[in-house]
């Protein structure tokens, strides 16, 4: 019975990968937006999205800093 309760807890804290994606993005954008791409590129890595998938957020990000 416990274990239920916990798979169940867990599930309501969980994010969908897409969710989890969009803020791995917002850190890069948030952070590090006029940083060199070399380095956003370097961040990609270590948040563990690709390129493309950061890009698919910049806008997305940046008209929320305006």
């Amino acid at each position: 019975m416990k274990e239920e309760l916990t798979t169940k807890m867990h599930s309501e804290f969980s994010v969908s990968e897409e969710t989890e994606m969009r803020l791995r993005a917002g850190n890069i954008w948030n952070n590090f937006k006029d940083a060199p791409k070399s380095d956003q590129l370097r961040l990609c890595k270590v948040y563990g999205i690709t390129w493309e998938q950061a890009m698919k957020y910049k806008t997305f990000w940046l008209s929320l800093s305006k």
